[in-house]
């Protein structure tokens, strides 16, 4: 031993002050502070930065500041990674704008809906169409498909009238495949007033375009899909309230809680 302090050019006392050390109780809470930090940024995608980290810690009963996160993550060289956006594959509206009712009834219960595209590998697309309840900050139900249809819209709503009580009313864009027969049929047959944002304004929808948005940039962007059939990516998008994953959404100055279980 005393051939290699003299080698390091260290004296003694060094070697035996660190071979003694304790940590203290300031280095133990921000080594266990830096587990807890790296275990929620994994568990998420790599894709939560400092403020949703510091959300996640509170959440768990955790005291702590944005600043204090910050500094950890950047102590430990992590930080979110949010993957490129891409240019979708353009649409075009045909049809005299059509009148939005919930501006008029703010209160009413309504539904919005909407449809995503989905680049699951360079060229190769799919469409997500999802039921979304601004109240509940809930998904009700989603659908997948190669073709952005009428039937796509048409499945995920009756999925939800399925299994939840049917809204006053139902609010989307002015897609063809919400001013289609079959749309208005459906809503008709349920007595379900139909809303329409105003052409070329997605603000009028952008709670469940926020949900989008993030889903993509948060899941669908960091996971590589080996099997292309729907249904595989239809269980590999399961919304539900007995979560084993948790992502949280912040969404009009609120945190959003929604519940992704990748199988």
């Amino acid at each position: 031993m005393s051939v290699i302090l003299t080698a390091l050019k260290l004296p003694r006392s060094t070697y035996y002050h660190w071979k003694k050390h304790q940590p203290s109780l300031h280095e133990c809470t921000y080594s266990k502070l830096k587990r807890q930090i790296r275990l929620i940024w994994q568990n998420n995608y790599k894709a939560y930065g400092y403020p949703r980290i510091t959300l996640a810690l509170k959440s768990l009963g955790i005291k702590i500041g944005p600043k204090r996160v910050f500094r950890l993550m950047r102590e430990m060289k992590i930080h979110s990674l949010m993957n490129r956006r891409f240019k979708k594959p353009g649409t075009h509206v045909d049809y005299s704008q059509r009148p939005n009712f919930i501006k008029r009834h703010p209160k009413a219960s309504v539904w919005r809906t909407d449809i995503t595209y989905l680049e699951l590998r360079p060229g190769t697309w799919v469409y997500l169409s999802s039921v979304y309840e601004p109240r509940a900050h809930r998904v009700l139900a989603f659908k997948v498909s190669r073709q952005m249809d009428a039937k796509l819209v048409v499945k995920t709503l009756n999925q939800a009238l399925e299994n939840f009580k049917k809204p006053v009313f139902i609010h989307s864009d002015m897609g063809s495949q919400y001013t289609s027969n079959e749309v208005e049929t459906l809503l008709e047959r349920h007595q379900i007033v139909h809303s329409y944002s105003k052409q070329g304004y997605p603000y009028d929808n952008s709670q469940i375009q926020s949900f989008h948005s993030l889903l993509k940039r948060e899941f669908v962007f960091q996971t590589h899909f080996q099997v292309m059939k729907i249904w595989s990516l239809e269980h590999q998008l399961i919304l539900t309230g007995s979560t084993q994953r948790e992502l949280e959404l912040l969404s009009n100055k609120r945190c959003t809680k929604y519940w992704l279980r990748s199988i």
